[in-house]
């Protein structure tokens, strides 16, 4: 064997003892086995390059200054190291196996556990592991990256910072705060004592330290809060007190009128403002509110904040308002409202319109001459529908359309639906999917956007989500051949392909199950394990696809499959006649038929027990290992 041959077996044995250490627990045979094997390559490979570095990036790994992007497996063994924020790997002379054990076990941890510990490298060192180096990435490099670590990184740097109890370093932190606060939400903070601890004394800080810095923080933070649409109980109530506690009478209504001003405040956020500020601290807000000069000034210059409040007060929740603060916006509005104090409720009214319009334009009353004004006003709401996302009024029109198609002519119909046709397409990549959406979706009967569209949000700008996959398997079936060429050209992108096929798998069409066996087709091994655990949810099964898989030597594969095959009454007992009804004559297949036993076990398939007490009778040396094993699993099944 050759250089390039023991490196290339070193990171083929890697990426077996990396997925095998994610499917299997220390103790697990499997594991063992795969560790042994490991350190077999490892000490063939470290007799050309000693000691052994394998460097990290987001694509591909570095060993022996070469990129081994043209081994198969490199791609995907990067990702996973990446994900645990691994810069580089070192193995040296005298490996153990009881090294390399510590080490696949800490590397199996989820991602989180890993960054929120510090990174791999301290997790080593603590186990006393000197043989393998691990060179952590830069976090604080990482959390402005867009990474989907960054809460976990985030969470790490915060409270390295405030352990640190230097407040240079804590009010130097504000860059940091600002970039990563966005990726927590208000149940992280309800759940974790000790950040909400952090958060209280980061506040305390910059505070006394630097105004200006303190003003942009905590803008942040509240707004987080007040907008995460948390269900607060009490008890959680108390806990953010916590971390409120630490904003005085003007930062809370500094917080109240930014969160007016730009739009945001509802009842519900409303309501839980109330509560974090408390009661006692209500009619100062509310007083320093209705002086508040840049409220003033907005309302005379943006008649969109005075429409606002008057939506506010005049909305179905309206009554939840606290009294102090609806007697605040009260008074706010009544010198701009010509009304007074009276408001109307323009929601409600502009709803109410809009279905009047539905209202004429299928009435039977309604004249062919009528119909060209009632169409132009139905326009002008869908150019608004276009901007307010109201997919409630869509799945109205929707029915309505439905309801009546024999009443409206084919022209009429069709350029309704290519209007909201449009205006799903354009919404359905947002990563905020309005309420009604899901309806309009599932009930559109044509779209007018081309293949191309589809294809190229998906594949070109990586968007793939379940609205637009859905459509485009839904509405463009003689593209699948296409679909699948671009697919095959991503085969490499692990976590890409793994989204569609977690798609694909919710999504209830009769191609669904094709697309996902297509997948599987040209994935690699962890992307054939995403995709059986996606058939789970298939409303589809086919036993002929997945019968096979059982026949076959990868364990983990035959764990997937079964599992979906378990949906199944008859093939359940199909699956067991396959993984242990093999013929081993001499003992040949004994070692196969071990491993499935296991696997029997841990599904607990106890329908298995006539197999497990046949094998439990075999006689002769041979069949020891299959007998004990038997009668093992038989005595823990009692």
């Amino acid at each position: 064997m050759d250089k390039e041959e023991a490196l290339t077996e070193f990171l083929n044995g890697l990426r077996v003892a990396i997925n095998n250490s994610l499917a299997y627990s220390r103790q697990h045979p499997f594991f063992l086995k795969t560790s042994q094997d490991f350190k077999a390559k490892i000490d063939q490979a470290l007799n050309f390059l000693n000691p052994i570095k394998v460097s990290v990036s987001t694509e591909a790994l570095f060993m022996d200054g070469k990129n081994w992007a043209k081994v198969v497996f490199s791609s995907e063994l990067a990702r996973i190291l990446h994900q645990r924020k691994i810069k580089s790997i070192e193995f040296c002379s005298g490996t153990t196996l009881e090294e390399l054990a510590d080490f696949l076990s800490l590397l199996s941890l989820q991602p989180k556990e890993i960054i929120r510990s510090g990174g791999l490298d301290g997790l080593l060192k603590k186990k006393e592991v000197p043989h393998i180096h691990v060179e952590d990435l830069d976090y604080s490099v990482l959390l402005g990256s867009g990474e989907e670590s960054t809460k976990d990184i985030w969470l790490y740097l915060f409270k390295q910072t405030m352990d640190s109890r230097d407040e240079k370093k804590i009010i130097g932190f504000t860059d940091n705060f600002l970039k990563g606060v966005n990726s927590l939400n208000a149940q992280d903070i309800i759940e974790d004592d000790e950040l909400r601890g952090n958060l209280g004394a980061f506040f305390g800080h910059l505070k006394n330290g630097d105004r200006e810095k303190f003003l942009g923080c905590y803008h942040k933070f509240s707004s987080l809060i007040l907008n995460s649409a948390v269900q607060a109980t009490d008890d959680d109530i108390g806990k953010l007190k916590e971390v409120f506690s630490h904003f005085d009478n003007n930062d809370l209504t500094d917080i109240f009128s930014t969160q007016l001003t730009s739009g945001k405040l509802n009842t519900l956020n409303l309501g839980l403002f109330s509560r974090l500020a408390g009661e006692e601290r209500a009619e100062k807000i509310a007083s320093g509110l209705t002086n508040n000069t840049e409220v003033k000034a907005g309302l005379k210059h943006n008649p969109g904040l005075l429409k606002r409040i008057k939506g506010l007060l005049s909305g179905p929740n309206e009554e939840n308002i606290p009294a102090t603060y609806r007697t605040a916006l009260i008074a706010l509005i009544k010198d701009f409202s010509s009304a007074g104090t009276f408001v109307f409720d323009y929601q409600r009214l502009r709803f109410s319109y809009r279905m009047i319009i539905l209202d004429l334009l299928f009435q039977e009353e309604t004249t062919p001459e009528e119909l060209p004004l009632i169409l132009e006003k139905l326009d002008d709401e869908l150019d608004d529908l276009d901007k307010e996302k109201d997919f409630n009024f869509l799945k109205s029109l929707l029915v309505t359309l439905k309801n009546n198609k024999q009443r409206m002519p084919l022209e009429v119909s069709d350029n309704i639906k290519k209007r909201i046709s449009h205006i799903v397409e354009d919404c359905i990549w947002e990563a905020d999917i309005p309420e009604g959406l899901e309806y309009v979706v599932d009930n559109l009967d044509k779209i007018f956007t081309p293949a191309d569209f589809y294809l190229n949000k998906i594949f070109g700008e990586k968007r793939p989500n379940v609205y637009g996959i859905k459509l485009f398997l839904k509405f463009f079936p003689s593209y699948l051949s296409v679909f699948y060429e671009h697919l095959e050209k991503d085969h490499a992108d692990f976590e890409f392909l793994s989204q569609i096929a977690k798609i694909v798998g919710q999504i209830d069409l009769p191609v669904s199950l094709p697309v996902l066996k297509e997948i599987f087709s040209f994935g690699n091994e962890l992307i054939k394990i995403e995709v059986l655990r996606a058939m789970r949810s298939s409303k589809d099964l086919d036993p002929g696809f997945l019968f096979p898989i059982l026949k076959g030597r990868d364990t983990i594969l035959k764990k997937e499959a079964l599992a979906v095959l378990l949906r199944d009454e008859a093939c359940a007992q199909n699956a067991i006649d396959i993984l242990l009804g093999i013929r081993s004559p001499w003992g040949m297949e004994n070692h196969l038929i071990l491993e499935n036993i296991l696997v029997v076990e841990e599904f607990n398939l106890r329908s298995s027990r006539d197999y497990l007490v046949a094998f439990s009778k075999k006689r002769f040396f041979w069949n020891r290992k299959l007998r004990n094993k038997a009668l093992e699993v038989l005595e823990n099944w009692k």
